[in-house]
């Protein structure tokens, strides 16, 4: 929560890194949250459901909660990264990470 409360009293207006963590249901599905934005917590039967609407959902409540445009973008994952040109092998299907960085920033006007 420090970094949202820092971003609404103005004292940052540079971009800054939200980390958000998932976990796997126990009747199935996925659940996300993100400890420092009161208020983020998605969970559904369907994992695509949710990790297709991290992004938006960040987006929405950033906007919301600091009256000014966010955008989000996920920060470049270096094993993602490092198994896209074959130097190490692929996670086996299914791998949900513990968690994923986004970087946001404030649109200009």
């Amino acid at each position: 929560m420090g970094t949202v409360v820092e971003m609404s009293t103005g004292r940052s207006s540079g971009p800054w890194k939200i980390v958000v963590h998932f976990e796997r249901r126990e009747g199935g599905g996925l659940r996300a949250w993100c400890d420092e934005i009161p208020g983020f917590v998605l969970s559904h039967a369907d994992v695509e459901a949710v990790l297709s609407d991290v992004q938006p959902a960040l987006e929405g409540l950033l906007t919301y909660q600091l009256g000014q445009r966010i955008i989000t973008t996920p920060l470049a994952d270096i094993r993602a990264e490092l198994e896209r040109v074959g130097v190490i092998d692929s996670v086996t299907p299914g791998f949900i990470p513990e968690q994923v960085e986004y970087v946001a920033q404030r649109v200009a006007a």
